[in-house]
């Protein structure tokens, strides 16, 4: 069977594309991209062809540029072009300079799909950048996910030319005398994957001359296993995972206990609010409960509550912060609504949704906010300090309510009064009060 014929081949068994949807194509001037052009065009396909100029290589750069220009014209395809300034922004990043260029074009690739009405966007990767993936990924670290290599189709990025290992692809092109750019900063073995490509490789070649046949085989097993894995993981999801609401979850702890493997398991349970498998071994090792232990992510966060683990967001986690600019303001805070004033009644009221202080120690703006790590204060009837922590703990507060309990602070940052439980002792109404500041709760 000729390439061609492969090639159509392989679009139809990957399920990548249908012949009526128009494909964009990421060409670099390379012979795997420019074969990739030929075999859709004389697929049939509608397709159009982008090329980025990173001008990392000068001239080099430009020529490259000028021949995807004149490939398209001959293809008689619509052609997208755009300069970028890769090594400013890198440095502007803090990443690598290939990091920085993956992500100019995929931005820029995408842009052209959406507003340019192409249903993929095609990347011509063959089988040895797949061996190269795997590699890259085995020294690095990977789970399971990474041992799959580059997945043929990723939402709107397929890979057509996967069938094809390099010797293939320079054959072809050979024997095509298709017109390409070796870039020269393959040659360079600086970059992990070129020394993966020009040192590694090789050497594993020795062992076993087909070792791109041999891998690309095993990584399909892997992948293979790996969606029984999430299968099996999405059916403990709607297992172990109870949805309180929108923003919260609770998992009962004895069912984490039941996993085996269980840090392995959780890791992949918890995998999509994006907890570390270091933050999660410290959580295994926390198990079982010792309530008020606390585990975060970037967007979500994890309390140890007895027999159960509360997952919530950041977002409600740290709530929103509410302001009484003067005396007088009605604000709302989470379910509750607080009611301010000013009054010249110095008696003293048993309201413990009522806060009755010195106006004269009070410095606008107040804020009413949740608890936060560290925060402590002077309960009335005390001499000196204790953390909100342990006031909690002694109230017998459930760890995933403290985030709930309003904690009113004072202009200078003191904490004025614990909602419903305790005001500071050094805000208190004393004989030498004037004004009272009220704050009523509800």
């Amino acid at each position: 069977m000729s390439i061609p014929e492969r090639f159509v081949q392989y679009l139809r068994e990957q399920a990548l594309c249908q012949p009526h949807e128009r494909i964009l194509l990421a060409v670099s001037g390379g012979k795997d991209s420019v074969l990739m052009a030929h075999l859709f065009a004389e697929a049939g396909y509608s397709i159009g062809i982008a090329h980025c100029n990173f001008r990392l290589r000068g001239i080099e750069s430009d020529a490259d540029q000028a021949l995807v220009y004149e490939l398209a014209r001959q293809l008689d395809v619509p052609f997208f072009t755009k300069g970028f300034d890769t090594a400013i922004h890198a440095q502007s990043q803090g990443i690598s300079i290939q990091m920085a260029a993956r992500d100019l074009r995929y931005e820029w690739f995408e842009l052209i799909r959406a507003t340019g009405g192409y249903d993929y966007i095609a990347v011509g990767q063959h089988r040895n950048d797949h061996v190269e993936t795997l590699l890259l990924n085995l020294v690095r670290g990977t789970g399971l996910a990474g041992l799959r290599g580059i997945r043929p189709k990723r939402d709107r990025i397929i890979r057509p030319l996967l069938f094809l290992d390099a010797e293939e692809v320079a054959t072809y092109v050979q024997e095509r005398q298709l017109a390409y750019r070796d870039d020269s900063s393959n040659l360079s073995t600086k970059y992990a994957r070129n020394k993966i490509r020009m040192e590694v490789i090789p050497r594993l070649k020795e062992l076993n001359p087909d070792l791109e046949r041999a891998v690309s085989e095993s990584m399909e097993r892997l992948a293979n296993a790996h969606s029984v894995l999430q299968e099996y993981v999405a059916q403990l999801r709607c297992q172990l995972l109870a949805r309180r609401s929108d923003q919260e979850w609770h998992i009962p702890i004895d069912g984490l206990l039941a996993l085996n493997p269980r840090r392995f398991l959780m890791y992949e349970l918890l995998r999509p609010f994006g907890f570390s498998e270091a933050v999660l071994g410290d959580l295994e090792r926390a198990l079982p409960g010792t309530s008020g232990k606390r585990f975060s992510s970037a967007r979500y966060v994890i309390h140890v509550d007895r027999d159960v683990l509360i997952l919530r967001t950041m977002e409600m986690e740290e709530s929103t912060v509410a302001t009484v600019q003067n005396a007088g303001d009605t604000v709302s805070w989470c379910e509750y609504r607080f009611e301010s004033g000013w009054s010249t009644d110095t008696a003293v009221r048993s309201d413990a949704h009522m806060a009755q202080l010195d106006a004269s120690k009070v410095i606008f703006p107040v804020r009413i906010r949740a608890w936060q790590e560290g925060d402590a204060f002077q309960p009335l009837g005390m001499g000196g300090r204790k953390k909100l922590s342990d006031l909690f703990v002694s109230l017998k507060i459930p760890v995933h309510r403290k985030h709930k309990v309003p904690v009113v602070v004072n202009g200078n940052g003191d904490i004025l009064w614990v909602v419903p439980y305790r005001i500071d002792d050094r805000y208190k109404i004393t004989a030498k009060t004037k004004k009272v500041f009220t704050l009523a709760c509800f």
